[in-house]
This record gives structure tokens, sequence and C-alpha cells, in this order.
């Protein structure tokens, strides 16, 4: 079945912008452009022009507006706060719902839960925790929104420890389905839709306005260590890692990140390194000093650091903080695979980063670690996350940019055992989203949309999709 075509007046989108309490526009209201634009979080927003944006202020607003679209046959997205790389939400003809405002948090601290709006940001969440000495693997940037962010996945701070991917500490959630119904999943209520949301990410039956959330004690010391080292160097350093991974605490959160080399530092480096060098960083999340200092010293001792700094009492607004400054051009891109032989993924990485149109552009290699995993959509696994952020800051580079991207992550499809769809390149390969599911999630979620949304009332940017 298709969605219903009535026809669609001024007279109605008035009549209905006067029925919620949120700011309704108009792809022909004055000021729609600037409103569309601010969706967009990564400084390209794509040619794709929603008919109406509509700022919910409460759930209601979000039941009136699917009610709306399903009475005048626009399809339905919603974005978070927008922090997307491929801002995949904005649908051309259809009607956005930004829900950045409901971002109400409310913190059970007897419980050990807190239940969160749909729109609220990383660093809100764990501001509010740390009051009440609770943490939740968040984003690695406070801006990062919990709902994209949860619906996708999550790689959140320490969450090998906490609880594996974020997404699995969802312990119940409230949304609006495709009859403008409000419910209440769980994993005895609803559970296919429960199934659904841990990790589906986006093109999803329904709309998540609240989560319910799983919290962990605070640790009592955040401890970090860091080293820097000459990025030809790369093969020797992962083979050093690599023989202790399988033993390492999981309340250890190790990454790299392969970075331009700052000025002082270029006299250290050769040409073979061109330009970059690898920072090393390791966190230990413990009961105390001591403790996080007993887990750190289980890491080999790096003989060949060019600069070390160990033993470094740090925060979780401090590791956000340092997650933000990062990114520091204008216009972003990204991709990603998960892997197990880290050292094949090394050597594409190796080939390909030198060449990157802009210097800016850099790859993180994270330990994922081996937490156990339940049955959800999130489905795939990897003990190591690679990914890569290209980075510039005029759009007349667009599209070398987005080719080199695209070649690099055709190249480490050979390696890859997976992708995590929240820094999947959704804009290059949309057709190879299955990649970040296992088969058989991959096909369940296709079923369940044609079950909970067989009129293609919410948005499916997936080829073959309903809508």
């Amino acid at each position: 079945m298709s969605r219903s075509q009535n026809i669609l007046t001024d007279t109605q989108i008035e009549s209905f912008a006067r029925a919620i309490s949120g700011r309704v526009s108009s792809r022909v209201s004055a000021g729609y452009e600037p409103v569309r634009c601010g969706m967009v979080w990564n400084g390209r927003p794509p040619e794709r022009y929603p008919r109406l944006i509509v700022e919910a202020h409460s759930v209601d607003d979000v039941a009136l507006s699917v009610h709306f679209a399903r009475r005048y046959g626009l399809a339905v997205s919603a974005r978070g706060t927008g922090h997307s790389y491929s801002a995949v939400f904005l649908c051309n003809g259809g009607l956005l719902l930004d829900l950045s405002h409901l971002n109400d948090i409310i913190v059970d601290g007897p419980a050990r839960q807190v239940s969160v709006g749909a729109g609220a940001r990383s660093g809100q969440i764990s501001a509010m925790l740390a009051q009440e000495g609770l943490a939740f693997p968040v984003g690695h940037d406070a801006d990062v929104g919990i709902g994209g962010f949860l619906l996708g996945g999550g790689l959140g701070i320490n969450c090998a420890a906490w609880g594996g991917i974020s997404t699995f500490n969802i312990l119940a959630a409230e949304l609006v389905n495709a009859e403008g119904k409000q419910l209440y999943v769980s994993p005895r209520e609803n559970p296919d839709l429960f199934w659904a949301l841990r990790g589906g990410g986006p093109g999803l039956p329904f709309i998540v306005t609240r989560f319910h959330l799983r919290c962990y004690e605070h640790p009592g010391a955040i401890v970090s260590n860091s080293w820097l080292f000459r990025f030809s160097g790369l093969p020797h350093l992962v083979q050093e890692l690599e023989t202790v991974t399988s033993f390492l605490d999981q309340r250890l959160q190790v990454m790299i990140a392969l970075l331009p080399a700052p000025p002082e530092l270029t006299e250290e480096c050769s040409k073979e390194d061109g330009g970059r060098l690898i920072a090393l960083s390791a966190i230990a999340f413990a009961d105390d000093s001591e403790d996080a200092c007993t887990i750190l010293a289980s890491l080999p001792a790096f003989a060949n650091a060019l600069v070390r700094v160990e033993n470094q009492m740090t925060t979780l607004a401090e590791i956000q903080q340092r997650g933000k400054t990062l990114l520091v051009s204008q216009r972003f891109r990204t991709d990603n695979i998960l892997c197990d032989d880290l050292s094949s993924a090394v050597d594409i990485v190796m080939q390909h980063l030198p060449t990157a149109p802009s210097p800016a552009s850099l790859s993180l290699i994270v330990w994922s670690g081996q937490s156990k995993q339940p049955d959800t959509a999130y489905s795939v696994t990897g003990r190591y996350f690679v990914s890569t952020y290209a980075q510039w800051d005029l759009a007349e580079d667009d599209w070398v940019n987005a080719v080199w991207l695209k070649g690099f992550y055709d190249d480490m499809a050979a390696v890859a055992t997976g992708a995590y769809i929240n820094e999947f390149d959704l804009e290059g390969r949309l057709d190879e989203a299955y990649r970040c599911y296992s088969p058989e999630a991959f096909e369940r979620l296709q079923g369940l949309r044609q079950v909970y949304d067989p009129r293609g009332i919410f948005y499916n940017p997936y080829p073959n999709s309903p809508s």
C-alpha cells in the first residue's frame, strides 16, 4: 500500500502549526533554508528538502505530526540533535521531526537508572548522572545526541565494561508508531520493536521519544596514559598491542589516533611518516588510582615512544572534550569497519591515509573489548573498530574527499567483519548498509518494517524500501 495522497494546502499547514506547541517551517516559508541547514551537523546539507520541518516540544507534537503526515501522504523522518555524518534523516518532500527539545533527564539514583528524552545530549547526561555518583557509556563528544547514538548501537565511553555496546543498556523505551499511537516497549511489551530499536539504525518503523537506561557506578578514579610515535611505526605498535589485547581488563579503553604531526614534532618525523604521527591513549576506569595504575601496567612499555605522559587523572568531561578537538574543519564525512585482523587493516590504512586530499583527515583504531552480545538488531562483531574521518573546509573539495574515502573503504571491506551504522558512509555506499548487521538481523529488520509500517509512513533511506 502507498501513503495517502490528499492535497496539502497552506491553510492546512497553518492549522496544523496552531495545533502543536513547536515551530513548523514550510518549504515555501521565509526562513526555511537556515532551519533546514541548521538540522545538519556535518557542514554539507544535502540537496534534499523536507516539505515541513517540525520542532517537537512534546510527545503529543510527535504523535500529531505522524497523524498529519498520514493524512497528507508525507513520509516522516526524525533527527535527535543532528550530530550525523550523513544527514540521512533529511527526507525530500517529507515531514522532518526535530526532537532536540525532548531533552529532559530524570535520574533514579537508588535504582541506578536514568530516563532521557531522545534529544538529550551526551554531556548533559554525564553531568547529571555524576551528581548521583552514576555513569553511562555516552558518546565521546558531549554534543552527541543520545537518540541516534543508541538507535545505531553506540560505541560509548568505557562501553566494554559498561554493558558492551551502549544500546545493550536500554531497559525500555517509549515511541510513536506508524498509526500515531504512543507505545511503551520492553523485553516483555512489544518485544519485536524493542529488539529493533537496540541498534536498528535509521529507517525504523517508529520514532523513539524516550529511553530508560541502566546506569553504572561512577568510577572512583579515571587515569590515562598517552604516547606519541612516528606514523611509520604503526605496524610494529599494532603487533605489540595484539600480544596483550586478549588479556586486557575490560575497564581499559585503548584508542589509536593517526593525526597530523604538530609543528614541534615535525623534525622527529621522517619522509616515511608523511607529516603524521600516532597518538595512543589508554584510559582506566577504576575504583581508585592504585587500581587504575595496575590496569594500565598491563600494557607494553612502548620503548620507542617520542613522548609519553603517564598516570594522569582525568574526568568523563575531559574525555568528551578530547573527542571534540579531533574535528577541526568545517565539512565532514566518515566510514569504518569492524575487524579481527588488525594487522591487515593497518596495511590498508598505511596505503590510503597518506594520500588524503586534506591533511586534516584522520583515522582511529579502537579496541572493542570482548563483551557478550545479546539478541539485538546491533549484531556485528569485531575486536577492533577502525574508522576514518575525512574533514576539509571548502565545498569545492567535497567530491575529491568523497572519492578518496570510498576507495579507502572499498579496500577495507576485504578485512571487515562488519561495520558500525552510525559512522558508515551512507551517502557513498547506502546499498551496502547490510554490512552493519548480521544477515539474519538485516532480514528481520526489513520484515518488521513491512509488518509495522506497511504504508511506508516512516522514511526508509535504504533501496527497495516501502517508502
